[in-house]
């Protein structure tokens, strides 16, 4: 039987990225076999380049100037954010005191994550959990792989897109919203919600005033909410669902300079980004080999992640009228580049 559990993980993440393709191809609920506990504690290492990656992504591109706009100026941003992935996060090392129900049989200790290679690497992992309710043991094998990023485009990113508004308010302030709305599709509901404050301290600074420079600090949050309905492809069960939270913030100081139609910018900072993943609902885990040997798991999955972070940006915008474009790098614990297109008046 084809597994897709990672099938609704990445469907969270990547919000129906091509990605997708890969995951439809894996027995990942094999992961269940080893219990509630050593499940989190795998599922934990494998996905955590993904979720993590995905939620620094959150928290990037809220500006491409340290210009304040006039009261009621306003500017319309769209952003794709490739966010690299660390490679020691490519595999992690299975250590058998951390397990109570898995071990691992194949040649090499170094599991991938899901951001390691597609390509078997020897390892293999075995389970068998007993369950205390029905007496049933439930067994299996899986050899993990990654999504195989790197071996298809040479590069372990993760991709995330954010659109924003900002809108001059009074002694040179922006307000920057990031909303949608709860939308479904077919299955699945997302909705964002991000507000970012940048205000210009340059005029704050007499002995500034007159400098070609301007200088803004930024304090900003942001939260994805996703939620799938996974009874129509996850093991039997009943009420399965997978969560997938984000919530992220960032203070940042921001100084540019502009001449004519090219701006410079750079910024120095701070972030924090914490996320979960849950599969609630019933699940029914069943022997490798008979069927007829199962047993069910209730609310197998709540893993949290909590990351922070020091960050440097460089960047620069061209400015064609109202119409702009940017890109920049940003360096901290995961790298980003950024590129993206604006529309404002000042």
């Amino acid at each position: 039987m084809r597994r897709r559990f990672f099938i609704a993980i990445s469907t969270c993440c990547f919000l129906a990225c091509g990605l997708l393709a890969h995951a439809q191809n894996n027995d990942f609920d094999s992961f269940l076999k080893a219990g509630a506990s050593d499940a989190n504690k795998l599922l934990g290492y494998y996905l955590e380049p993904v979720v993590v990656g995905f939620s620094y992504g959150m928290a990037n591109s809220w500006y491409n100037t340290a210009k304040t706009h006039k009261t009621l100026g306003f500017d319309l941003m769209i952003s794709a954010n490739l966010t690299s992935v660390p490679s020691s996060k490519e595999f992690f090392t299975f250590d058998p005191s951390e397990y109570n129900n898995v071990t691992s049989t194949g040649k090499t200790d170094r599991i991938p994550t899901s951001m390691g290679p597609e390509v078997d690497n020897d390892s293999e992992l075995t389970f068998a959990y007993t369950d205390e309710a029905s007496g049933n043991t439930a067994a299996g094998r899986y050899s993990p792989t990654g999504l195989g990023i790197k071996e298809q485009i040479g590069y372990n990113v993760v991709p995330s897109p954010m659109v924003q508004l900002g809108i001059g308010t009074f002694k040179n302030t922006d307000i920057i919203l990031r909303y949608t709305p709860k939308i479904t599709y077919g299955d699945f509901k997302t909705s964002i919600f991000g507000l970012g404050i940048k205000h210009d301290i340059k005029q704050w600074m007499p002995g500034l005033k007159r400098t070609p420079i301007d200088i803004a600090i930024l304090g900003a949050f942001s939260g994805l909410d996703n939620e799938l309905d996974m009874s129509g492809f996850a093991l039997d069960g009943r009420n399965q669902v997978g969560l997938f939270n984000i919530n992220n913030w960032t203070v940042q100081g921001i100084v540019s300079w502009q001449k004519s139609f090219l701006t410079l910018y750079g910024s120095f900072g701070y972030s924090e980004v914490s996320s979960s993943l849950k599969m609630e609902g019933e699940y029914v885990i069943a022997d490798e080999t008979d069927s007829s040997i199962n047993f069910s798991i209730t609310d197998p999955i709540d893993l949290n992640y909590q990351e922070n972070s020091w960050r440097a940006t460089g960047g620069l915008k061209i400015n064609f009228g109202p119409v702009s474009i940017h890109t920049d790098y940003t360096w901290q614990a995961y790298h980003i580049v950024s590129a993206g297109i604006g529309l404002g008046i000042r």
